[in-house]
């Protein structure tokens, strides 16, 4: 695909940029470009229709307009022309996925792609879901297998993939996941390294969250496997079961952690003081708090009391709001803990810290 064009201000830039060239160079010069070319993909699968977007500074995606963008073809190709410079090339791309919106982000590796006169450059990229971590998948790496209970096919259960340092096979620190079809075949797309295969079937459209009544898990039979890299690893069948109703409502009101190694315990409250009921505390492994959190609370009581459970000891980032996935959205309860600077809590081996007081505000 050739370049959609830069951004009406982009458009400004580049003739600027094209006319200061001219001035510093002798009367009559005329700007040359050069050409990026490259390919957009999930998981190996070509993002049609992916974004692609070029900056001239490093991070400046956060908040400012692109310089040029592109569109990616039907096969995930894409192709720009440039003025010669050094460029940060980030590509987009949403799809409808298990009823929401999911949008995937990817950066070429490489950046700053450097684009000169009248030759070309490449820059890849692999996308991977924003609330991910940054998980980023290995082309050809991955597991497969089938999902069942009684005897049947189980048919749109959800399959997970954690990475065995986790220390867990529940809760929302899980590095991907897929839905099985309806021979109740899977596929994961994977990177080298050893995972924990578990499968749920949760009684939802969700993958987050706590498992409905009507679920069924295969969580206390989590299947180990270690891959090497472009190894496709057929694990075999995964057999699902009712859970017992007093684990469920366990793990439910601790956000998906029945055992633990760590606990923080404590209080969410408003600006004004009183309770801040109704809504979910999150630890986070990155101090940007971004991404997909290693832990989530159950909703917090009418009196704003959480409990966290941890399936490991570390450093976490913590911070509360009133739903736990999606972007914020006006009207919704968020706030961070504010004990450290970096809203950062260090908790023991087998430690229970309690007395932890989150303050949250209501977004507008």
């Amino acid at each position: 695909m050739t370049a959609r064009g830069a951004f009406p201000a982009a458009r400004a830039g580049a003739l600027l940029a094209a006319a200061l060239l001219c001035a510093v160079a002798a009367a009559g010069c005329s700007p040359r470009t050069g050409t990026v070319t490259g390919k957009a993909t999930v998981a190996g699968v070509p993002a049609a229709g992916a974004d692609v977007q070029f900056f001239v500074k490093p991070g400046e995606e956060r908040s400012g307009a692109p310089f040029a963008a592109a569109s990616a073809g039907p096969d995930g190709t894409f192709r720009a022309e440039l003025p010669p410079g050094a460029y940060f090339v980030v590509a987009r791309k949403t799809f409808r996925e298990v009823g929401r919106d999911r949008t995937y982000k990817g950066e070429h590796p490489g950046n700053p792609v450097l684009v000169a006169a009248g030759k070309t450059a490449t820059a890849d990229l692999s996308l991977a879901e924003m609330s991910s971590g940054g998980f980023v998948p290995q082309e050809g790496t991955g597991v497969a297998g089938r999902v069942s209970s009684g005897g049947r096919p189980v048919r749109d259960g959800f399959v997970y993939a954690y990475p065995a340092s986790s220390g867990t096979a529940r809760g929302p620190s899980y590095a991907a996941f897929a839905r099985t079809d309806g021979a109740g075949r899977f596929r994961i797309a994977l990177r080298e390294g050893s995972f924990l295969i578990v499968a749920r079937r949760k009684g939802g459209e969700n993958e987050t969250g706590a498992m409905g009544p009507s679920g069924e898990t295969g969580g206390d039979d989590a299947r180990p496997v270690t891959l090497a890299r472009g190894a496709m690893a057929e694990i075999g069948e995964l057999v699902l079961h009712a859970p017992r109703e007093e684990s469920r409502r366990r793990r439910a009101a601790a956000g998906g952690q029945e055992r633990a190694s760590a606990e923080i315990g404590g209080t969410v409250v408003r600006a004004d003081g009183s309770p801040g009921a109704g809504l979910y505390v999150m630890a986070y492994g990155d101090h940007r708090m971004i991404g997909r959190p290693f832990a989530i609370s159950g909703r917090t009581g009418a009196d704003g009391a959480f409990l966290l459970r941890l399936p490991r000891a570390g450093t976490f980032y913590l911070g509360a709001r009133s739903e736990y996935g999606g972007p914020l959205s006006p009207g919704e309860w968020v706030g961070t803990y504010d004990g450290a600077p970096d809203h950062g809590l260090r908790v023991g081996e087998g430690e229970r810290r309690g007395g932890i007081r989150i303050t949250v505000a209501e977004k507008w």
